[in-house]
């Protein structure tokens, strides 16, 4: 860690609060929820689950269609399922940091956005299917 020359150490060598903090930031694992499972949210947890790092953790997946393989995946990994983004969403509330919609259907987007409103959630962030396909392809440059 590079030490800040203009902050003095706290007492006894311990780090200085900036640094402390830029620990908490660079340590913070971010939990991720994923709504709908076709076949790019099937990709998608794919690649999520393919990266190495403790920052990233899939909590919970959304999918009506049971028997679906990436269901089954994501139980195998304990994952939460649930059979709809709605129930989901009440179900984590803030619990989850980023719900990535891959739904395709504009009345569970506007839901979703009414339950962020009605439960006065403001941690969680919705990110919509383009937002999602340029970080998958980020993931997958080969794609």
């Amino acid at each position: 860690m590079v030490e800040h020359p203009a902050e003095n150490r706290g007492v006894g060598g311990s780090s200085p609060p900036w640094a402390i903090l830029q620990r908490e930031i660079f340590m913070r694992r971010i939990n991720v929820a994923i709504a709908g499972l076709g076949r790019v949210g099937s990709q998608f947890l794919d690649a999520l689950l393919s990266v190495r790092t403790d920052a990233v953790k899939v909590i919970a997946v959304a999918e009506p269609r049971e028997e679906l393989e990436s269901v089954k995946k994501a139980k195998e990994r304990g994952i939460a399922y649930y059979k709809d983004a709605r129930d989901m969403l009440r179900s984590l509330e803030d619990a989850i940091d980023v719900l990535f919609d891959l739904t395709g259907d504009a009345i569970v987007k506007t839901e979703l956005y009414e339950i962020l409103s009605q439960t006065a959630n403001k941690k969680t962030i919705i990110v919509p299917e383009p937002v999602a396909y340029l970080i998958w392809s980020l993931l997958n440059p080969k794609a």
